[in-house]
């Protein structure tokens, strides 16, 4: 069966956690090249997956005849220029979030797409999570999305604080919580109309976001919260009941005759760890998405102490392999869609399906609603989305 040729641009952290292994496990796409500017990365990964090639040129991936498409994984100033060369040197895109800065930034790259005839598909990839594809349906067969409350939160503040660039004070909600802006956008159906801000404390807000279609949301954007804390958190009222989401690993139903009371699903795996994690979400939801929170957490601080009892001795501290480092996973073990995402543009790649991903214009969209919100953040007063 004919694969997709995918290449990866930007293999940092992201990529390794999450597009590298899910390529490879992929039943559509092959992963046909690892490009990065670091040498140590490329070598690094030359030595865990040495039947795949390496390449420190990004252009010289472009000119590839063999290359389909592109997963770019870089930094974030970068999405939108990579995404536009790639798309005119020939190749469908696949580009983390956020797609750009500005909406301006997005409008490039939708005209790129109508010149060129290829498509790029943006990593919000909450849309392909099993469990928001489950919600999506219950919402539609009971009247649908009434009210919403989305809470995201992380440690985002402490992990970033002496990051710059678009990472830097401020910014977690373009970075970040597009991702929320986006599925509520899809699970309400509907267009934002206007947006209120409250924040107590710098990446840390209560928005308020009111939908065309008459149904509103709230979304809890915190980067303060303990590694410990389960990340995100959804509910919604519909016209005949009520629904929950715990971390993509555990849905309950209320009210909703007909439909599943409770379920588990199961985590994502990955092509360099063991199968136990994904099996633990699926037998047991969110009890096992806190217990291994719970876990990595204590791991760490006891490597923290053993260093420093190494370094008090003189000692070496040793070389740990990769499975040893991440056993498990803090907020990726959790299946949130990447691996359906890959799957999906691969699809679309071989076999022009509709797509289902978001799109740029999807990307464009979660950018106005991003300013709207930094300026009611700054006013004090509700913004209208133009």
């Amino acid at each position: 069966m004919k694969k997709a040729n995918l290449a990866v641009i930007g293999c940092g952290a992201l990529a390794q956690n999450q597009h590298i292994s899910n390529i490879i496990a992929s039943k559509n796409a092959n992963l046909c090249c690892f490009c990065d500017v670091s040498e140590k990365t490329l070598e690094d990964l030359a030595r865990r997956f040495p039947h795949i090639p390496t390449e420190l040129d990004y252009k010289k991936v472009l000119a590839d005849p063999s290359v389909d498409g592109v997963v770019i994984a870089t930094k974030e100033e970068m999405h939108v220029p990579l995404t536009v060369e790639a798309l005119k040197a020939g190749k469908h895109v696949y580009v983390e979030k956020p797609l750009g800065e500005t909406p301006e930034e997005c409008e490039l790259v939708m005209k790129t797409e109508k010149e060129t005839g290829k498509k790029a598909l943006v990593g919000m990839n909450r849309r392909l999570a099993p469990v928001y594809r489950d919600v999506k349906e219950i919402l539609k067969r009971n009247g649908g999305m009434k009210t919403a409350y989305y809470r995201i939160a992380d440690d985002w503040c402490e992990r970033y604080k002496n990051y710059g660039g678009l990472r830097g004070g401020g910014r977690r909600l373009a970075v970040e919580c597009c991702h929320i802006i986006d599925i509520l956008r899809y699970l309400a159906d509907s267009e934002v109309k206007s947006v209120y801000c409250y924040t107590s404390r710098v990446d840390e807000d209560n928005v308020i976001m009111q939908f065309e279609n008459g149904s509103s949301a709230m979304m809890m954007a915190t980067g303060y919260a303990p590694k410990q804390t389960p990340k995100e958190h959804f509910e919604a009222t519909t016209q005949f009941g009520f629904v929950t989401v715990d971390d993509f690993c555990e849905l309950h139903t209320f009210g909703m005759p007909g439909e599943v009371e409770c379920k588990f699903y199961e985590g994502r795996t990955h092509v360099e760890h063991d199968y136990m994690q994904a099996q633990w979400y699926k037998a047991e939801g969110i009890k096992a998405d806190i217990a291994i929170r719970k876990y990595l957490v204590e791991e760490e601080q006891r490597r923290a102490k053993l260093k420093l009892e190494r370094e008090k001795n003189g000692e070496k501290e040793p070389e740990y392999t990769y499975h040893e480092l991440y056993p498990y996973y803090l907020n990726y073990g959790v299946n949130k869609g990447w691996g359906d995402s890959i799957e999906h543009f691969a699809d679309v790649i071989l076999n022009d399906v509709a797509v289902e991903a978001p799109t740029s214009k999807d990307a464009y969209q979660a950018t106005k609603i991003v300013e709207a919100i930094l300026e009611s953040r700054e006013t004090g007063k509700v913004v209208e989305i133009k």
